[in-house]
């Protein structure tokens, strides 16, 4: 059962929402180097290398691709470098989080009061920060979703609307009035209140050019009456201080995040969830029961219902998309600053590469097609291979893109996104779907059960009923082997779905790891049982619709899906039922970071020896007592695991420890062989057992093939008549196009709709004569957005049209019903004037920047 779909994890610098931008390097058509089962190299070796020294690693041949994007100003001298390709990909996002607590009686805390949230929207001067510190090779952003994702095309007109402009004064109007009527005064160009200096701590990141970003908004924050502290830090420091404390205690004011996303995601349920509604765990207070909480209980009820796809069609749905932006935006808890392009380098010879246009470079595809040519072993630098926080247990841990990209090789998920369109679709497991959503329900046949916390067991849940029944074939995991040699079975399955449902609802499990418990009890609610067919086939039933089975196939998984937030990986079962015992038991260790933090256990971790050997112990305890969980195999008269199998599972993983020092024992083309925290140096071999389903060439891509809008046809005219403009488009797949009517002037979006398909490349948008009346003679922008059901990118066009004075009014205006909703939306807009850009500008200053150094240089290194 998925608790969570597409989650950011913590990185060092970036999220990674990778497209890549044309021109590109064209890889060649991918021949696999062999066909033996497990991936295309032998080896894949990961090492720290920091990003300073990367370029000198990579071309002295002391590694093959460097995971962590390059600084902006070394990428641009890189490019054209004999011995270098680089990949760029804008998948950096940087936003500042804020502290919303209240301070104690007789303190104020600024944060606190949303007008000063909002004008610190103005301070951030997206244009600097993009053109100046990195040398274009970003774009600005004003919400959590950039120009590359899926739904930017759903909220694109909500973004324009929202497109704050860099206005230190406007932002000095707006705090006056705020902390005037707080109680604050200014005295000497300083805010006090009382008689103490409102004094704001900003943690500011070092490793990048999040440190020059803080600077620049400390600066403003300054010259608008505040002292600011600027506390330098590196990561682990930083993710300690603010998502390790209580905000309340006010370790922090304000703080320099970046994120890593794990997969492309269609349509999004999840980044609006984690960047804006407090149940998601990632606003401040991070929903530890024990903190002070950020609450917002509408974008919590509007958040939980698009991530349980609680609505009825798709318009339905992107109705409750545009409704949480909004809210999340009037609130202001993150500050968005840019979507940076980031530039990877990998050798030129490298073959098998895969753009995903959600995690670019570290796909999961290209640890498994990669290879060079008379070369065995491929060596991935990366910026860490751990940290402090780098945590590897599949319940709580793989919370950073440093244990991310290192797993992913060794895990098979039973399903995964499509790398170009963002869909889930078959991987290790396929299916079949039947629902009767949005309103209708299935009867659960007998022979399907669930586990009771209450009693320990599986219980029939037979003629209950369900909206969704998913059917899969497990074959391709149950006809193969773990890691250790051990067969995987249907006990793996029960006895990670059995846990999932022991820890989220028995009442003492929960209470000690509520983080994890409340988030996952959101999804596993849904959950109705499991139906076991015969020995490859099982039956799940949920409570669950999606206009896309797909979705709903991936929601009702059985199995740990890799990028999910919590469960996101299933283990063989002893090692689950040796870590429960060490947690919830002994309590010796935590499956969470704030239970450890909470308890001061350690935050299990399977790669770390310590952590292992703990692991390790309980087995031999196990094996001591002969122990055999049975209760979690019986469904109704059949047992679906014996004694005998379960000791030769401990001993087998004992005997994985005594060799490797760690306990990641999993599924897929590559095992750990070795991992080395203090060394940071981490070592897999390939899993070449005849069993593994998969062979090299099996998930190869290539690039995703990218919309474009070839040609835009306006004319003048004149107000009050009528007129229709038409845009040609090329691409893969359904085309479709939406389209704003913008006044340069004031940057207001006067109307937005969907452009007329009349052909499948051209389309056309009409302006009634009640359109053009109501805006009157000028000049405007006319910006057409391109997308296709193929590939999850957005394109842009921009051309400029006159409406022209009519002489004599016309006998009849009528005012179409489009353009009274769009005055009621605008209205809303702060009648300040905003930017005059396109709403498609982050593409086109991003086009415009790369496009203007790769056309001339890139070309030359391929």
């Amino acid at each position: 059962m998925m608790n969570m779909k597409n989650i950011f994890f913590f990185v060092g610098v970036i999220l990674v929402l990778t497209l890549l931008l044309s021109p590109l390097a064209v890889y060649a058509e991918y021949t696999p180097p062999h066909t033996k089962p497990g991936p295309a190299a032998e080896a894949l070796i990961y090492k720290s290398v920091a990003v300073d020294v990367a370029p000198a690693a990579l071309e002295a041949g002391e590694i093959d691709v460097y995971l962590f994007g390059l600084r902006s100003a070394v990428a641009a001298e890189l490019i054209g470098k004999p011995g270098i390709k680089l990949m760029s990909a804008p998948s950096g996002l940087y936003s500042i989080v804020l502290n919303p607590a209240p301070a104690p009686t007789g303190q104020l805390n600024p944060l606190s009061i949303p007008e000063v949230r909002v004008a610190l929207q103005y301070i951030v001067n997206r244009d600097y920060i993009t053109k100046e510190i990195f040398k274009g090779f970003a774009a600005p952003m004003v919400t959590f979703l950039s120009a590359y994702d899926p739904d930017y095309i759903t909220i694109f007109d909500i973004i324009k609307k929202y497109d704050f402009r860099y206005d230190p004064e406007y932002a000095r109007k707006l705090v006056t009035e705020a902390m005037t009527k707080a109680g604050a005064v200014m005295r000497e160009g300083k805010w006090y209140y009382g008689d103490q200096p409102i004094r704001l701590k900003f943690i500011i990141r070092i490793e990048d050019e999040r440190r020059q970003i803080g600077d620049s908004i400390a600066a403003d924050l300054e010259r608008l009456g505040f002292e600011v502290e600027r506390l330098y830090h590196p990561f682990g420091v930083a993710i300690e201080k603010v998502y390790l404390t209580d905000p309340k205690d006010f370790e922090w004011h304000l703080y320099t995040e970046g994120w890593g996303k794990g997969a492309p995601e269609k349509y999004d349920s999840s980044t609006i969830n984690q960047m804006c509604a407090p149940w998601f765990g990632y606003m401040p207070g991070w929903q530890d029961p024990a903190y002070w909480n950020y609450v917002n209980d509408e974008i919590d009820a509007l958040g939980k219902k698009i991530s349980l796809s609680e609505f009825q069609d798709l318009e339905t749905r992107n109705k409750l998309y545009r409704e949480v932006t909004e809210l999340c935006i009037h609130d202001s808890i993150r500050l968005w600053v840019a979507t940076r392009l980031d530039a990877y380098m990998l050798n030129p010879n490298l073959k098998g590469v895969t753009n995903d246009v959600g995690t670019g470079l570290r796909g999961t595809w290209n640890m498994r097609e990669a290879w060079i040519p008379g070369k065995d072993t491929l060596v991935f630098g990366h910026l860490w291979v751990w940290t402090e926080t780098t945590t590897w247990n599949w319940v709580g841990g793989f919370q950073d893109v440093y244990s991310v990209d290192v797993r992913k090789a060794t895990y098979d998920s039973p399903v995964y996104r499509h790398p170009f369109t963002g869909l889930p679709m078959p991987f290790r497991a396929s299916y079949e779907v039947e629902t009767a959503g949005p309103f209708g329900k299935l009867t659960v046949p007998e022979g399907t059960y669930t586990w009771d916390a209450k009693e320990d067991k599986w219980v029939s849940v037979a003629g209950k009923e369900a909206t969704s029944k998913i059917t899969w074939d497990l074959s391709k995991y149950f006809n193969s082997k773990w890691h250790h040699g051990q067969p995987i079975t249907i006990a793996d399955v029960l006895f990670f779905l059995a846990s999932q449902i022991e820890n989220t609802y028995d009442e003492d499990k929960a209470a000690m790891e509520s983080a994890i418990a409340e988030t996952v009890k959101v999804t596993l609610d849904k959950f109705v049982g499991i139906r076991i067919l015969d020995e490859k086939t099982v039956e799940t039933y949920v409570n669950y619709w999606h206009f896309d089975p797909n979705y709903i196939a991936e929601f009702g998984s059985p199995l740990g899906v890799d990028y999910a937030m919590y469960y996101s990986e299933t283990p063989p079962w002893e090692l689950m039922a040796a870590m429960n015992e060490l947690v919830f038991t002994k309590k010796q260790a935590a499956y969470g970071q704030t239970t450890a933090e909470k308890l001061g256990i350690p935050w299990l971790s399977v790669v770390l020896r310590d952590h292992a050997e703990m692991v390790k112990n309980v087995l031999e305890e196990f094996i001591e007592k002969e122990y055999f969980p049975e209760n979690y195999f019986k469904l109704g008269d059949k047992v679906y695991a014996t004694k005998d199998q379960a000791l030769a599972r401990y001993r087998a993983a004992v005997s994985w420890f005594n060799e490797h020092g760690h306990m990641q024992i999993s599924n897929g083309p590559y095992y750990l062989n070795r991992f080395d925290s203090a060394a940071q140096y981490a070592e897999l071999k390939a899993f070449r057992d005849p069993t593994y389903p998969f062979k090299p060439g099996d998930w190869y891509y290539g690039e995703p093939e990218i919309v474009e809008v070839i040609d835009v046809k306006v004319s003048d005219v004149t107000a009050g008549d009528e007129v229709v403009f038409t845009a040609e488009l090329s691409g893969p797949g359904t085309l479709g196009a939406k389209y704003l009517i913008v006044n340069p002037a004031t940057g207001q979006v006067l109307g937005f709709g969907e452009a007329e398909k009349i052909s499948p490349t051209t389309f056309r948008i009409k302006l009634s004569k009640g359109f053009t009346w109501e805006i009157g003679p000028g000049t405007y922008n006319l910006v057409i957005g391109a997308y296709s059901d193929r590939v999850a990118f957005v394109s842009e066009a921009i051309e400029s049209f006159s409406v022209l004075k009519r002489e004599v009014a016309p006998a009849t205006v009528t005012l179409t019903k489009s353009i009274i909703e769009t005055t009621s939306i605008v209205s809303t807009v702060t009648t300040m004037p905003i930017e005059v850009i396109g709403i498609f500008a982050v593409i086109l200053i991003v086009v415009v920047a790369l496009t203007a150094i790769l056309s001339r240089r890139m070309k030359k290194s391929t």
